[in-house]
């Protein structure tokens, strides 16, 4: 799998450039179905309630043609159902698995949840519809602090609802716990994680969360994965809500505008975030507070790869501005 590639950096002209482009880099494509989210945690967008209205699903015609330019490559790497949305609050996420499934086969089907709406009948029609993976978030009330004792309280409650027993992987006292709800057909695991201090300010949304921070690291997310929101907006990546009015100039169009996934991927916009990304620079707006990690390994691995990446990648970026569009 090639991570950077000069063509990343080129808007591709034709349908079948752009799909070769797709085919070859593409590791992740989010999915977000439908609007609605019954949480208002304080760290998310949503906490403002806008979530909470009337279910709008994704329109059929757009989540039928992400499915056909999936199919038509045979794609195998991953496909995730989430978004500012809670993905099972809505039981025809059934139905989009299932078509996603049958479209590529290969892929792996990933969805990250709640947990409110899990019932053992649930965990086992997912598993039918072709699910892979289930990643449970334990949120916190909007007025709460990380708290311990409710996370596990919390793995208990959800554990004891579907009648597994969690098998622990990760307790770090106040700042994250990580088990695993073994299943024969679906790899689940759940999360308890203080977000406050591990979170993103989602592109400037939230107050409180690593405030000051100044983003001067590159971003890999334009570059190996595709967001498309429940309108079918597209938008660089998942710290951007399409559908929030402070968001919609970082659009970068519609599903409906292009004629196929691959060229939305390859388009003029797309490749206008990837050149502003891609340097050691000062990142502009939404990006400039932006924490979210390069690198695993923190400051000090990023400082060593830094002088291999400019040698191996900033020639690429000799042509052409690197500012994003307005």
């Amino acid at each position: 799998m090639a991570l950077f590639l000069k063509q990343h950096l080129i808007p591709q002209t034709s349908r079948e450039s752009a799909k070769a482009l797709f085919k070859r880099v593409m590791l992740r494509v989010e999915i977000e179905t439908h609007s609605y989210c019954n949480r208002r945690c304080g760290y998310c967008p949503n906490v403002v309630g806008d979530r909470l209205g009337d279910n709008k699903r994704m329109p059929d015609r757009i989540f039928a043609r992400i499915v056909a330019d999936l199919g038509e490559i045979d794609y195998d790497q991953i496909v995730v159902f989430s978004g500012y949305n809670e993905p099972l609050a809505d039981r025809h996420i059934l139905t989009r698995i299932a078509d996603v499934r049958r479209a590529a086969p290969k892929s792996k089907i990933r969805t990250y949840t709640n947990g409110d709406y899990l019932k053992p009948d649930y965990v086992e029609a997912l598993a039918e519809a072709g699910l892979s993976n289930m990643h449970i978030s334990v949120h916190m009330n909007p007025e709460d602090v990380y708290s311990d004792t409710y996370a596990l309280n919390r793995i208990a409650e959800i554990a004891e609802r579907l009648g597994i027993r969690p098998e622990f992987k990760s307790v770090e006292s106040k700042f994250m716990i990580v088990a695993r709800f073994p299943h024969k057909r679906i790899d689940i695991d759940i999360r308890a994680i203080d977000y406050w201090v591990r979170g993103e300010n989602r592109a400037g949304l939230i107050e409180g969360i690593k405030e000051g921070y100044v983003r001067t690291a590159p971003c890999h997310f334009p570059f190996l994965h595709l967001y498309v929101g429940f309108e079918g907006n597209l938008v660089p990546c998942c710290h951007i809500r399409g559908d929030r009015p402070e968001h919609e100039k970082y659009r970068v169009g519609n599903i409906d505008d292009f004629g196929s996934i691959y060229e939305a991927f390859a388009s003029k916009a797309m490749v206008g975030w990837r050149r502003h990304l891609a340097g050691f620079e000062k990142k502009a707006a939404p990006c400039d507070t932006c924490s979210a990690p390069f690198l695993e390994g923190g400051e000090n691995q990023l400082r060593n790869y830094e002088p291999i990446y400019r040698r191996l990648f900033e020639p690429m970026l000799k042509s052409g501005t690197t500012a994003v569009a307005d």
